[in-house]
């Protein structure tokens, strides 16, 4: 049993890869503790040819059985597997394994490729060397994949065969790029060839009337659906009639529209099936017998074969299938292509070599176990870019191939995020992403807001918000959110209440210049101008200063309570009201951002996340980095932002009231009694006596002062 080591990150224990026993040992590690079952091979910033080698079955999603596969593939062949740690895209010569018959033939394979690029002496083969060889080796005319193109062989006749093959039974791509055939299309285009000229063969018996058999049974189709309908009796007359056989005129009594197809029709098949010089009219026993004179023939044409290859040509075809032998030459030629496929197998077992040796450790890292996520100096697999909005660069982004069904899942991730709609005008490529914003603000975030997104490659894209989901993303925003909503609540109700009484203002105006319009129409005796209703003004006045003797008072004795509080409790009760206010809301924040998932944005993406992957709080702000000014940098006064020091001294004066008021109302200095010890020093004074008598004698020792005694 391996002996496996774990590390803890964010709450999540995973196992650690860090050499190469432990990917040797992969296969006995229990798959309920590999942090992903199957990941898709879709918007992943990943080599896509190492993603094509893992996916052995070619359905786009990669399991764990075809990850321990390679890694099983590579032990077999190599020494151990410690060197994949340097994810180096070149492989020492001395690391293969050559006790085992797939590291011989590997190591044999490596020689023959540095003999062909002039380094025999060379102790160390890259990933340059293998992909030049089998670049090389795909563009010959032979190569390995059972295709063959019409630049395949020299034999101009079997190129022009190739090529009638391709073009009648549809071409299969060559490695080389080409489009030639294969085994089945080859034989599928003589099978057709041989069934289209026994047809054709057949024909000659079916040539009722000769030369003009084709002729005359297509203008026999052009009115055989009218003439049918002529001799057909209706249902709904007797079975029996006295009257005569009707008679169909061909040539005369016939509508103009028609006149020219009856016509052809009596010449070209009437005459010569009934075997007379000309035909006028038709009856119906003469209507059976050209229908069934042309009968064989209406009978040959609907078995006709091999109508892929028509367009060849009996002639031609009949070349390229006489004897046999240009199948032969084909088949023959395919043959040799495929013997090359043991040659190409090893080319590419020397690619998947090279490729695993760069790609396979950053792979098991974001698979077995998720080390480049919780690592601030690496990049996960599934991040497609940055996006920049908002004065913040948005670095973990997703892939997204349907937005709803992608929210539906990702919602649940418990994250802020933004589905954003990319696009390049110059190329006019679109696609979209889905953006985890973990640190900022989400207020200034909208649905249409614009912003850049940088893909893996550097390409810059138009990125427009398309849908927000709305999460909290720091305890700063739970500690001020409470307070927002206040706030936003006393500007509502200001609001409406400003609102409501501006209507209630236009509404009289609007009623005061209507009965106005009224008496200039109809002017009333005169009369004398009515005094001023000093009532309502007093009344409105009076209310006026309800309101404000209200506000004052509750302002008053707002302050009254705290001045009549030591500093101490004051500021007790200007914390209590703060976390009152606001510690619930930081309480529910911090118990919601310790859940963020991102595993669940993954299972939306295709994947299958076997483990919660959650993120701390540090980790959070190297996803989403607000914009900082650089070390060291000034700033420059706004040249608009004029009298700012009456804010300043504003303020200092606000808080000096404050503080002497405070004093006044404890009677601490500078507002202690004159020639007495301060309340600080518990001495007394009234407010009817705010100065104690310096003149009389003072108390006795020990003794506290009194009204009385001061009297």
């Amino acid at each position: 049993m391996y002996k496996w080591k774990f590390f803890k990150s964010a709450r999540c224990v995973q196992v650690k890869l860090e050499n190469g026993e432990d990917l040797a040992a992969l296969k006995e590690l229990d798959q309920k503790l590999w942090t992903v079952l199957a990941a898709s091979t879709d918007g992943l910033r990943f080599d896509p040819a190492t993603l094509k080698l893992l996916d052995t079955d070619g359905d786009g999603r990669i399991r764990v059985p075809e990850v321990r596969a390679a890694v099983e593939w590579m032990r077999a062949r190599f020494k151990n597997l410690e060197f994949l740690f340097a994810r180096k895209d070149s492989i020492a010569l001395s690391d293969i394994d050559d006790s085992t018959d797939e590291g011989k033939a590997l190591l044999k394979s490596f020689k023959n490729i540095l003999l062909r690029a002039g380094k025999a002496d060379a102790t160390e083969i890259t990933l340059a060397d293998v992909t030049g060889t089998t670049d090389v080796f795909n563009a010959q005319p032979l190569n390995g994949d059972g295709i063959v193109t019409p630049k395949s062989t020299s034999d101009a006749a079997v190129s022009d065969a190739i090529a009638a093959i391709v073009a009648c039974e549809g071409g299969v791509p060559d490695r080389g790029g080409d489009m030639g055939a294969d085994q089945a299309k080859a034989d599928a285009f003589f099978a057709d060839a041989a069934a289209y000229l026994a047809w054709k063969a057949a024909g000659a018996d079916a040539a009722v009337i000769g030369d003009g058999t084709p002729a005359g049974y297509a203008a026999l189709q052009e009115v055989e659906a009218k003439i049918d309908e002529f001799f057909t009796v209706p249902e709904d007359l007797p079975l029996v009639t006295n009257e005569p056989d009707p008679v169909l005129p061909l040539t005369q009594g016939v509508h103009p529209l028609w006149l020219g197809k009856f016509r052809a029709f009596a010449q070209a098949a009437v005459a010569p099936a009934l075997g007379v010089e000309k035909a006028e009219s038709l009856s119906r026993d003469d209507w059976a017998a050209v229908k069934a004179k042309f009968a064989p023939y209406a009978a040959w044409l609907g078995a006709k074969a091999g109508l892929a290859v028509e367009g060849v040509g009996e002639e031609k075809l009949a070349e390229f299938t006489k004897g046999g032998a240009m199948q032969a030459k084909v088949n023959d030629l395919i043959q040799k292509d495929l013997a090359l496929a043991d040659e190409y197998g090893r080319l590419v077992d020397c690619t998947r070599a090279l490729r695993y040796a760069v790609n396979l450790v950053t792979w098991l890292c974001n698979y077995v176990n998720q080390a480049n996520l919780y690592d601030s100096e690496s990049d996960s697999v599934f991040r497609t870019g940055t996006l920049y909005i908002d004065g913040r660069a948005c670095n973990l982004c997703f892939h997204v191939a349907d937005e709803g069904a992608h929210a539906a899942l990702a919602e649940k991730s418990k994250c802020c995020l933004l589905y954003a709609k990319l696009t390049r005008k110059a190329t006019g490529e679109t696609r979209e992403v889905c953006a985890v914003i973990t640190a900022g603000r989400t207020a200034p975030l909208y649905a249409g807001r614009n912003g850049i997104f940088y893909d893996c490659d550097g390409n810059d894209w138009d990125a427009v918000i398309a849908k927000v989901v709305e999460s909290q993303v720091s305890l700063k925003e739970a500690f001020w959110a409470p307070w927002a909503k206040i706030g936003n609540t006393i500007a509502e109700q200001c609001k409406k209440f400003l609102s409501s009484k501006q209507d209630a203002a236009v509404a009289k105006v609007g009623t005061q210049v209507d009965a106005t319009a009224a008496a200039a129409a109809t002017p009333p005796p005169a009369q004398p101008a009515p005094a001023p209703n000093g009532a309502a003004i007093a009344s409105s006045v009076a209310a006026l200063g309800v309101g404000v003797g209200m506000a004052g008072a509750a302002c008053a004795a707002l302050v009254g309570l705290i001045a009549g509080l030591p500093p101490w409790k004051i500021a007790a009760g200007i914390a209590a009201i703060i976390l009152i206010v606001s510690l619930p809301s930081v309480i529910l924040a911090w118990f919601k951002l310790r859940a963020r998932d991102l595993g669940a944005i993954l299972n939306a993406c295709g994947w299958a996340v076997n483990r919660p992957l959650y993120f701390s709080m540090g980790l959070a702000r190297t996803f989403t980095r607000p914009a900082k000014l650089p070390m060291g940098a000034a700033v420059a006064r706004d040249p608009y932002a004029k009298g700012g020091w009456w804010k300043l001294l504003l303020t200092l004066v606000f808080v000096v009231g404050i503080a002497l008021g405070v004093c006044w109302k404890l009677k601490v200095w500078p507002f202690c009694c004159k020639g007495q010890p301060c309340a600080a020093e518990k001495t007394e004074c009234t407010a009817e006596k705010p100065a104690c008598d310096a003149g009389k004698a003072a108390p006795e020792a020990g003794k506290p002062v009194t009204g009385k005694e001061t009297k």
